[in-house]
C-alpha cells in the first residue's frame, strides 16, 4: 500500500501558505451564499483554518474560547483577555495573518466586535449560535474534507506514533489488570507524543461479545482484549482498533478475526477518487455476508469519512458523496469478539494507510491491485 510521502512544514511560512489556501475555500463559499465573513468557534474548525493552532480549555465542549473572522479581505481572531497572551505567544496568530481582538473577561463582546466589520449579523454564516448569523455546518464541513499536504504529513506523524503507542501498552497486557488500567497506559504512551485521547473504548472477554462500544471499567482481563482509539493531533483525528489475546485461541476465533481483516481491506480496496462512497457501504455489506456473518453488518456503524472529527459523516444510503482526492475514511467490519479498524487517505494512486501495523504481527492482502499490510492478532503466551 502507498506510504505518506509528505514532511510537515511546521514554519510559519509553511503554515501560513496552508491558511491561505484555506482560505480561498472561504471565501468562494461566502460569495457563493451572498454572505460577508465566516465566524468560527468550534475547536475542530479553529484547528483546521490555523493550520493545527487550539482553541480549546476544556475539550469537552464544541465551542473553544476564540472565535475566528474572516470577512472577504480580513482575518480576526476575538477572544477575552486570558486568551490572548497564549494566542500572541504559542499560536502566533498575528504572524499568521489574524488581528487578535480582546475584551475584558468579565463581559462577553463577541457579537459586538463581530458587528464591527459587517454590514449585519444576517450576513455572517457561523458555526455556532451568534445572534442572528446564519450556522451552516453543511456549509462550512465541505470545506475541510480535501487535505492539503502538510495535513497529510499530519496525518502521517499522528498515524504512526499513535499505531505504535497503542501496540506497545498491548504487548505489556497481563491477566488480572483491569480496563482502567489499560486506558492509564495508552495515555502514558500516547501523550509524549503530543497526541490527544478523545476516545478510549476498551473491552476484555465477555464485554467484547457484548458491547460495540464499551466504555472501560473495572473488568480484569483473562484473555480477549479489543482496544480502539481517537486519537488526535493539531486538530486531526484518527482512529484505530487493534486486538490481543492471552493463551491460544481457537482456530474459530482466529479465523473470525482475519475474516474482519480481509472485509476491510477489501472494502479500501475500492475506494478511488470519483467513486461513489456507497460502493464501499455495498461492498463491506456484500462481504459480510459472503464471510457468513449477515446479521452483524446492522448491529455497527461500518464507517465513513474523518478528518476534524473521528467521523465527519458516517456512510448511509442516504448519506454518500463522490469521493474526492484527499479524503480520509475509517471503516471498522465488527463480528460479535472481534473487530478491525484503520484509516486511510484516499489519493490519487488508490488508498494510502494512516494507522498501519508497526510492531504487532502483519497480515499481507491483495484486492482489486491494492496491497494491504494489516495487523495480526497478538498473541500472548
Amino acid at each position: 500500500m502507498l506510504r505518506n510521502p509528505y514532511i510537515e512544514d511546521t514554519s510559519l511560512a509553511g503554515r501560513k501558505s496552508e491558511i491561505d489556501g484555506k482560505l480561498n475555500r472561504v471565501r468562494e463559499m461566502l460569495q457563493q451564499h451572498d454572505a460577508e465573513a465566516l465566524a468560527l468557534q468550534m475547536h475542530p474548525n479553529f484547528s483546521w483554518m490555523t493550520a493545527g493552532g487550539k482553541n480549546f480549555v476544556a475539550n469537552c465542549f464544541d465551542a473553544g474560547a476564540t472565535t475566528l473572522l474572516i470577512t472577504k479581505d480580513e482575518c480576526f481572531a476575538i477572544c477575552n483577555v486570558i486568551e490572548t497572551p497564549r494566542l500572541l505567544q504559542e499560536e502566533h496568530l498575528e504572524e499568521l495573518g489574524f488581528t487578535v481582538l480582546s475584551y475584558p473577561w468579565q463581559e462577553n463582546r463577541l457579537e459586538e466586535y463581530v458587528k464591527k466589520h459587517v454590514s449585519s449579523l444576517d450576513k455572517v454564516v457561523s458555526d455556532v449560535p451568534l445572534g442572528s448569523a446564519m450556522v451552516r455546518n453543511d456549509w462550512i464541513k465541505p470545506l475541510r474534507l480535501q487535505l492539503t499536504k502538510n495535513e497529510i504529513a499530519r496525518y502521517g506523524y499522528l498515524g504512526d506514533k499513535l499505531s505504535q503507542a497503542i501496540e506497545a501498552a498491548l504487548t505489556a497486557i497481563r491477566p488480572g489488570m483491569t480496563e482502567f488500567e489499560l486506558v492509564g497506559e495508552l495515555s502514558r504512551q500516547i501523550w509524549p507524543y503530543g497526541i490527544e485521547q478523545v476516545m478510549h473504548l476498551v473491552s476484555f472477554d465477555e464485554r467484547a461479545n457484548l458491547f460495540r462500544h464499551a466504555l472501560p471499567t473495572g473488568k480484569k482481563l483473562e484473555h480477549n482484549v479489543i482496544v480502539s482509539i481517537n486519537g488526535r493531533y493539531k486538530g486531526l483525528i484518527v482512529t484505530t482498533s487493534r486486538m490481543a489475546y492471552i493463551g491460544e485461541p481457537s482456530k474459530e476465533f482466529v479465523k473470525q478475526y482475519n475474516d474482519c481483516c480481509e472485509m476491510e481491506s477489501l472494502t479500501a480496496s475500492k475506494a478511488r477518487v470519483g467513486e461513489d462512497e456507497l460502493t464501499l457501504y455495498n461492498t463491506l455489506r456484500q462481504a459480510y455476508i459472503d464471510k457468513g456473518y449477515p446479521d452483524m453488518f446492522d448491529r455497527h456503524g461500518q464507517g465513513g469519512c474523518q478528518g476534524y472529527w473521528p467521523r465527519e459523516y458516517m456512510v448511509t444510503p442516504d448519506c454518500h458523496h463522490i469521493i474526492q482526492k484527499n479524503q480520509a475514511y475509517c471503516f471498522n467490519p465488527v463480528v460479535d469478539g472481534t473487530k478491525t479498524e484503520d484509516s486511510f487517505i484516499v489519493t490519487e494512486d488508490g488508498p494510502m494507510l494512516i494507522t498501519r501495523p508497526i510492531i504487532f504481527p502483519k497480515l499481507e492482502y491483495e484486492f482489486n491491485g491494492v496491497k494491504f499490510e494489516r495487523p495480526g492478532l497478538l498473541i500472548l503466551n
